[in-house]
């Protein structure tokens, strides 16, 4: 597999770029992503903490439709998050997960929310000084991911935040919202949801 990688210029895969902003933009990743050899293997994908949320869920979005089942994502987040997930493209997941299943989202006032599959009311938390605060959206969702039997939880971010902010997101949910290790699956939503409406996928 050839290097894929997303910069603050866009996507940058196999030594060609497509610029998302152009008309023939997405055209262009959709056929580079083709021309990979992803023969329905988990691949890597390499992004820059400046990249915007947008241009990741666009690749991530074109490699679950080319077979990926998953793809690991490696971004230089904060210290104490991981530095890689292992995310499903919601575009990938055979169904819808379970109604109770948490979703979180960043918004491009930098503040969270947190919800269920089926909607209702979204628990907000405003941005603090430095950014998102990822520890109290975390907790919020460890309530929610307690009281549900899914294993799977999902999360997605405005598309013109920086991907460094969604990436904390989910790396939230993994190691601050589910210390008992119950989620099996983390989804990256490809297509941003709406806050409180009910998430259908794929």
């Amino acid at each position: 597999m050839p290097t894929l990688t997303v910069d603050n210029l866009g996507p940058y895969l196999d030594g060609q770029r497509a610029d998302l902003a152009s008309a023939d933009g997405p055209k262009k990743l959709t056929d580079i992503v083709k021309g990979l050899p992803i023969d329905g293997k988990e691949v890597t994908l390499v992004t820059l903490k400046k990249a915007k949320t947008r241009d990741v869920l666009a690749v991530v979005r074109e490699l679950g439709a080319a077979g990926a089942p998953t793809v690991k994502i490696k971004t230089d987040g904060r210290n104490d998050l991981p530095q890689e997930l292992v995310v499903t493209p919601s575009n990938k997941l055979p169904a819808t997960p379970s109604a109770c299943s948490v979703v979180t989202t960043v918004g491009e006032d930098l503040s969270t929310r947190v919800w269920s599959v089926k909607g209702g009311t979204a628990k907000l938390q405003k941005k603090g000084f430095a950014g998102p605060d990822f520890t109290l959206t975390a907790d919020a969702a460890k309530k929610d991911i307690d009281r549900c039997a899914s294993d799977t939880a999902l999360f997605s971010g405005d598309e013109k935040v920086d991907w460094e902010l969604t990436f904390n997101l989910g790396g939230a949910l993994v190691s601050f919202a589910d210390p008992g290790k119950k989620l099996k699956t983390i989804a990256l939503v490809v297509d941003p949801p709406v806050a409180g409406r009910p998430v259908k996928v794929p």
